[in-house]
């Protein structure tokens, strides 16, 4: 009689598994084979900060700082639950940020009203500056399992994003023609992968599904290819700020058909969305826009976790400005993410957050 295999440990939180499981039931990572990386990708946060040679597409990255013992008696932990009281560690997936260039990173975080975090991101940056990706992807709370969909969707849009070639050609035009189709083989991936969750988990009645954003940041242009209501803004240092995304939801319509935006937000159906990833999706075709960045400032690619509590590009642009004075010129993207993070919270922490930033600084 052939063997069951032998339980085998997740690399992202030490909790066990069957050998043959795609995913971690304790925090939702991939535990299969990773992917071979593209000769000379950009880089990504490693899976642990001591090893700079990690597999950009391995486990999910143990956020730094992470207790060794147990938050609630100090008991040592074992396979995911301490070995004295038996809670549960805190999950990788709780918080956790990835910096892979000094101008670009981002934090994603539980919030404090949702039992497990559903948002997922995926950043990448080349060494030279040349391009930078976000892409942000958040389950739909009322599918089980998302969070699994919205992790697998935002790392596989990252690698088609962070693999693709440089643009053939010179000029606006050419670069805006490549990276609109390379935003929608990215979504095509993404859309992939949230499928696949949930054919591994035998096609349940209501499957896993996510939103999806997507940024590629290149010298003076920003391209953006979207789902859902998970959001990216253009946030000079001088000048008005913009909403470079448009809701896929039934809160647009609402405000289309003359409801006013403070009356549409505060509606229960505002945050409903109208085209997603996953196997139910009836549309997963990524919108797509450009624009010029001519200035300094931030790119910033969100969940609604986040824009929630500031909504508008100024109130989000004064979100970060509050937090750079706070910490002052040492603000870095990482700094000012980690901050917009905690402002989330302060207002209730009502929903998963993320937030992911892109300094820009034209010569």
């Amino acid at each position: 009689m052939t063997e069951a295999p032998a339980a085998a440990a997740c690399p992202a939180c030490g909790a066990t598994h069957d050998p043959a499981d795609a995913f971690c039931e304790a925090c939702g990572s991939p535990i299969g084979g990773a992917v071979d990386p593209p000769a000379d990708p950009p880089t990504r946060s490693p899976a642990d900060p001591a090893d700079a040679t990690a597999d950009p597409t391995g486990p999910m990255p143990r956020p730094t700082g992470e207790a060794a013992a147990c938050r609630a008696c100090g008991g040592a932990l074992e396979d995911g639950y301490c070995t004295e009281c038996g809670v549960k560690a805190p999950s990788p997936r709780d918080h956790w940020s990835e910096e892979p260039a000094p101008w670009l990173a981002g934090v994603c975080d539980r919030g404090i009203a949702h039992p497990r975090n559903e948002d997922a991101m995926a950043l990448a940056a080349t060494a030279d500056a040349s391009r930078g990706v976000m892409v942000v992807c958040d389950g739909v709370t009322t599918a089980p399992d998302s969070d699994r969909a919205a992790l697998a969707a935002s790392r596989a849009a990252c690698q088609v994003l962070a693999a693709a070639p440089a643009v053939e050609g010179s000029g606006e035009a050419a670069a805006i023609r490549h990276w609109d189709g390379v935003l929608r083989q990215a979504a095509q991936a993404a859309n992939a992968e949230a499928v696949g969750a949930a054919h591994i988990l035998g096609d349940p009645p209501e499957p896993p599904s996510c939103t999806f954003v997507a940024a590629v940041v290149t010298p003076g242009l920003v391209h953006v290819g979207w789902c859902g209501d998970s959001r990216a803004y253009w946030l000079p240092d001088e000048g008005e700020g913009e909403q470079l995304t448009v809701d896929h939801s039934l809160g647009t319509e609402m405000v289309r058909s003359g409801m006013s935006q403070a009356d549409a937000e505060v509606d229960p159906r505002f945050h409903t969305i109208t085209r997603w990833l996953g196997a139910d999706s009836v549309d997963a075709t990524p919108e797509i826009a450009a624009r010029r960045l001519d200035t300094s400032g931030y790119v910033a690619v969100v969940s609604d976790g986040l824009w929630n509590y500031a909504s508008s590009p100024a109130a989000l642009r004064a979100a970060m400005d509050r937090a750079a004075e706070h910490v002052g010129s040492t603000a870095s993207p990482a700094t000012l993410a980690a901050h917009l993070v905690e402002f989330a919270n302060a207002q209730g922490g009502h929903d998963n957050i993320t937030a992911a930033l892109a300094r820009v600084s034209p010569h």
